[in-house]
């Protein structure tokens, strides 16, 4: 695995309060300190209360658990010393004991160290791979990097495209981000509601980019900047001017952008399965060959009572097969 390392992950935009706030809805969010001397570590997430497993209400006393916000997070921790995080996640087990929390779900941040310490966590593995991208490389450096397919489909779009940040109304966006959701079959989850898509262009660091072709926009997506960290957040393509490659050529404006904010690298994320073939996967990897491990992780607060959940879960649907996942009454 090539060895990655920044100094101030608590800057980037997935740590930052007004970045959590946007996935709050019915939740609110919920963080824990754990301080010695001069180390600490922050366990933030948001908390949701358990109201129905497969359509039927909890009673009883009132059940909450823990999710990571939209896309990475996980506690941050000043100090790796083993005994040290020993008796931070002691502390923080208890207070969520108190608190009624039945567990929570983690998606790791993969450049926060603690994402590989798997005997903290009550469940935990590796998920996928991730693709980064070298933003300390010249343009020309960087586009080396590329597959020889990609260079070349960045130049022919370069030549009929213009690249920029857009400016004010998100409806370019949205319109096609929807349609787009629709091509890929996307869950509910992924059909934000505008007002998502106008809070997330007020949020520091995010910048709403775009290809054009005259005055149609043939790709437009959302990039955001933090530290030494940008992120390739969320995207959508013109389905009529797909042969104008302007997806490629709106990743290749986004690493100058980013870089010109300071940043040292941009994230791709991975794919939208684990599959190391699948497509969306395949397609960032043409842009660069790093790649790091995607760890999810769960802790248990109240073991019997998430097992009593899961449990409820499949005795309700008892006609399915149950996938394998940590918070199974969630689905």
């Amino acid at each position: 695995m090539t060895q990655l390392t920044i100094d101030n992950l608590d800057q980037d935009i997935y740590y930052q309060r007004e970045y959590a706030e946007l996935y709050t809805g019915e939740s609110e969010l919920f963080e824990f300190v754990f301080s010695e001397v001069d180390h600490s570590v922050v366990f933030r997430g948001l908390k949701r209360r358990i109201e129905k497993v497969a359509g039927q209400p909890i009673v009883g006393d009132a059940l909450y658990d823990l999710e990571t916000p939209y896309g990475y997070g996980g506690p941050l921790s000043t100090s790796f010393d083993a005994e040290f995080l020993q008796r931070a996640f002691v502390a923080y087990r208890e207070h969520c004991q108190n608190e009624n929390i039945v567990c929570e779900f983690i998606r790791f941040h993969p450049f926060n160290p603690l994402g590989a310490e798997g005997g903290l966590f009550d469940m935990h593995f590796e998920e996928r791979r991730v693709v980064v991208v070298d933003l300390a490389l010249s343009q020309e450096e960087r586009r080396a990097q590329y597959s020889k397919t990609t260079r070349n489909i960045v130049k022919r779009a370069a030549k009929r495209l213009t690249a920029g940040p857009i400016e004010g109304d998100v409806s370019a966006f949205k319109d096609m981000y929807y349609q787009t959701m629709t091509k890929n079959q996307a869950t509910d989850f992924f059909y934000f509601e505008e007002s998502y898509f106008e809070q997330l262009s007020r949020t520091s660091g995010v910048s709403l980019m775009g290809t054009q072709l005259d005055e149609e926009y043939a790709s437009t997506g959302y990039f955001m900047c933090g530290g030494e960290l940008a992120h390739y957040h969320l995207s959508a393509n013109n389905s009529e001017l797909s042969k104008e490659n302007g997806n490629y050529l709106l990743l290749d404006a986004a690493f100058d952008h980013a870089k010109a904010q300071g940043c040292k690298y941009m994230m791709l994320g991975g794919g939208r399965t684990s599959s190391p073939d699948d497509s969306l996967f395949k397609f960032k990897s043409k842009f660069s060959s790093t790649h790091l491990p995607f760890y999810i992780a769960g802790l248990d607060f109240l073991p019997e009572k998430r097992k009593e959940l899961n449990a409820l879960w499949v005795e309700k649907k008892a006609e399915s097969e149950p996938p394998k996942l940590f918070q199974l009454y969630r689905v």
